[in-house]
């Protein structure tokens, strides 16, 4: 793993090849991306604030250098007076009558004041190109705060819509599909000794529904994670890890988890689901055969970090060359999940030595909020 990237797992003996963490991610998911989160933008009164401050020492600075200047032309018109150095300069430039070097101090006096008025000139265009330049460093951080609010509020809809759809799914069809299912269990027992046909076609049409409602709680667990409001955020990741060691049996799978994560918001809890499942869905991809860790850790409210959640995914798949330009979206989609909760995402890869995921983001987000709980389970039959 990257020295890099500060660890995120409790006392566990590392990887035993793994140089820099990681899954073998999409390829077409890993945008070479610095690992320092941008700046974010000021609200509108700071900015004013900031922008008074850095010309109020602007112009202590102009005038400081002007008393200098003051203080050094009084210097040297001293120097001057006590020295007679007007008198030395006409004496020497005398002799030298014939090439009227006696006209050079005004010369040299005019090209000064050229000068001067030319470096004035040069300082007065610097100004304003830094004017423009700090507007539109202003006018990018105000549009990058906007689109990761508008991010943060499309990631928030999404999930609402998926939570709402899993619930209609399990509520609606769901009980629907149990009924048929019950119906078809009482037809085929009326049906088992007299009407031979009517017995097969409900064990067909139980077949059917128990089919269909598995398909259901399939698009459910897709939708919203199992477990996730009754059980918690470790649950519901055991039970993804679960789910990923028997559709890669050749991949093994660690997951350790350290802290309290009770009373964390729903907006977190689903965003550190997703970006496992994400990480998972890479490995899937590009290293079926890899040895993954995760580690999920919260420190103590009265630690240092303040209660921080730091989540780590590595494996020991053949990674990805950063440098290279990508087109997939995977990761930028984790990037803008944990940067929209004030978070830090940082990536690491190198080919053939892994690939590492980690984000740390902050748990203090407020209360969380109520949601009911989804039970796909499967139709009962008689």
């Amino acid at each position: 793993m990257p020295d890099a990237l500060p660890s995120a797992r409790p006392t566990d003996p590392p990887l035993d090849q793994r140089q820099a963490a990681g899954s073998g991610a999409d390829a077409a998911d890993a945008p070479h991306q610095p690992p320092t989160q941008p700046r974010p933008a000021l609200p509108h009164g700071t900015q004013e604030h900031a922008t008074r401050t850095r010309a109020t020492e602007t112009r202590s600075v102009a005038w400081r250098d002007f008393v200098c200047v003051v203080i050094l032309t009084g210097v040297v018109g001293v120097l001057c007076t006590t020295f007679d150095v007007s008198e030395i300069a006409y004496r020497w430039s005398r002799r030298a009558e014939r090439y009227q070097l006696d006209e050079l101090p005004v010369t040299l006096f005019v090209l000064a004041a050229g000068l001067a008025w030319f470096a004035w000139r040069r300082y007065r265009e610097s100004q304003r190109e830094l004017r423009r330049r700090r507007a539109a460093e202003e006018e990018a951080g105000r549009l990058l705060a906007e689109n990761r609010r508008l991010a943060s509020q499309g990631i928030e809809a999404q999930e609402a819509e998926r939570r709402h759809l899993a619930r209609e799914l399990h509520d609606e069809l769901g009980q629907y599909l149990n009924a048929i299912a019950l119906d078809a269990a009482r037809i085929r027992d009326l049906s088992a000794a007299s009407e031979p046909e009517i017995h097969r076609a409900s064990l067909a049409v139980m077949q059917s529904a128990g089919f269909v409602y598995r398909q259901i709680g399939g698009m459910i667990r897709k939708l919203r994670p199992i477990g996730l409001d009754e059980l918690g955020l470790p649950s519901a990741l055991e039970h993804c890890v679960e789910g990923w060691r028997e559709r890669l049996p050749d991949a093994s799978f660690k997951l350790a988890v350290d802290g309290d994560f009770d009373g964390l918001t729903d907006a977190l809890n689903i965003t550190l689901y997703r970006f496992v499942q994400e990480a998972l869905t890479n490995v899937s991809k590009f290293a079926r055969q890899a040895r993954v860790e995760i580690y999920l850790v919260r420190a103590p409210a009265d630690s240092e970090r303040g209660g921080e959640i730091v989540l780590t995914v590595a494996d020991d798949g053949p990674g990805v060359d950063l440098s290279k330009p990508r087109t997939g979206l995977g990761l930028i989609g984790m990037r803008e999940r944990v940067e929209a909760l004030g978070g830090e995402f940082h990536v690491a890869s190198e080919p053939e030595r892994g690939f590492l995921l980690c984000a740390r983001i902050p748990s203090q987000l407020g209360l969380p909020e109520p949601s009911g709980p989804i039970d796909p389970a499967g139709p009962k039959s008689s």
